[in-house]
C-alpha cells in the first residue's frame, strides 16, 4: 500500500527533529511526507528545509499565513488541505498527523496489516501517551475507540466518500460520524502506543471545554446530549469546571444561531447514533 502523510506545522522547532525521525525510521516506508509550514515564526521552516533536502520522501510546503498563531480545527485542516492539493495523487492510505508525535517504528507496518485484513475498514490509529515522571501515561480523556486527530490514517476510498476533512472545529469527530453513516469500520489498536510530546490541547487549555460545547452544537447535538457530554467531561477531569464551560460554549453558539457543520438530515443521524450508544452503555452497565 502506498502511503501519503500530511503534517501541518506551527512553531514546533523543539520537537520537530525527533518527530520527523520517527516518521523516517519506519519499518514500512512512507511514500510521501508532506510537511506544511503554517506561518511558523521559529526555526521550524529551516528544519523542514534541511530534512527535505536530505530525504526524497519529504515534500516541503510553505503556506503564507497572515494570522500566525496556533488554533484548533479550521486553521489546521486548511493547512492539511493546502498540502493535499500539492502532494502525490497516487496513494492508498492518507494520514493527518502532528509534528509533536513520536511514533513506534512499526506504526505503519501495523496499520497496513490492519487495513489489508479488512476492506471495510475506513479509518484507524494507535493510541496516545505522554511521559509523566519517566513513565508512559495513556491519555484517556476520550473514548478508547476515538481515532485521535494527531495520528489518524484513512483508506483512500473512505476518505473520498466522506468528502475529505472539513475545515472547522469538530472535524475529527465529524469524520468518524461520517464513517459510521457510510458504514465504514473504525478501529483503534490499543497496543500501538505513540508518544505525544505535549499535553493534548495545552495551547488552547483555557478555552478547551468551551470549545467542546461549541463543537457539540456544531455537530447537531441537542441540549440533552450536550448535558450528558458535559457530565462526562466533569467525571473524567474530576472537576465541575468542564461541565459549566461546555454548557456555556454550547449555549452561546445556540443563542447566536451559529451555522452548524452538518445538514438537518445528518444531524438527525448524529442524534440517533449518540442516543443508541448511550442506551447500549446503560444496558451493558445493567448487566453488572
Amino acid at each position: 500500500m502506498k502511503i501519503l502523510i500530511i503534517i501541518p506545522v506551527y512553531n514546533e522547532e523543539k520537537k520537530l527533529r525527533k518527530s520527523l525521525n520517527s516518521y523516517l525510521n519506519q519499518t514500512y516506508p512512507i511514500n510521501q511526507i508532506t510537511i506544511v509550514n503554517d506561518g511558523s515564526s521559529d526555526n521550524s521552516s529551516q528544519i523542514i528545509k534541511e530534512y527535505s533536502k536530505k530525504y526524497k520522501s519529504i515534500n516541503y510546503i510553505s503556506k503564507d499565513n497572515f494570522k500566525s498563531y496556533a488554533k484548533p480545527g479550521k486553521k489546521i485542516i486548511k493547512a492539511f488541505n493546502y498540502g493535499l492539493e500539492r502532494s502525490i495523487k497516487n496513494y492508498d492510505l492518507i494520514g493527518k498527523f502532528d509534528a509533536d508525535i513520536i511514533l513506534p517504528n512499526n506504526y505503519f507496518k501495523r496499520m497496513v496489516e490492519i487495513f489489508t485484513k479488512d476492506i471495510k475498514l475506513g479509518m484507524c490509529s494507535g493510541i496516545l501517551a505522554s511521559k509523566q515522571n519517566n513513565k508512559l501515561e495513556i491519555k484517556n480523556e476520550y473514548s478508547k475507540n476515538h481515532v485521535r486527530g494527531a495520528i489518524k490514517l484513512y483508506r483512500r476510498s473512505a476518505f473520498e466518500k466522506i468528502g475529505g476533512l472539513y475545515e472547522s472545529m469538530g472535524w475529527d469527530t465529524l469524520d468518524e460520524l461520517k464513517m459510521e453513516y457510510y458504514k465504514f469500520k473504525i478501529y483503534v489498536d490499543q497496543k500501538l502506543i505513540c508518544i505525544h510530546s505535549r499535553e493534548t490541547g495545552i495551547r488552547y487549555k483555557k478555552e478547551k471545554f468551551i470549545k467542546q460545547g461549541r463543537v457539540m452544537y456544531l455537530l447537531g447535538y441537542d441540549f440533552i446530549l450536550c448535558f450528558l457530554g458535559s457530565i462526562k467531561f466533569t467525571i473524567k477531569n474530576k472537576s465541575i469546571f468542564p461541565f459549566f464551560s461546555s454548557i456555556y460554549g454550547y449555549s452561546v453558539s445556540s443563542i447566536k444561531g451559529e451555522k452548524k457543520i452538518v445538514s438537518n438530515n445528518f444531524s438527525k443521524f448524529v442524534r440517533r447514533y449518540r442516543y443508541k450508544n448511550i442506551f447500549h452503555k446503560i444496558k451493558k452497565w445493567g448487566k453488572y
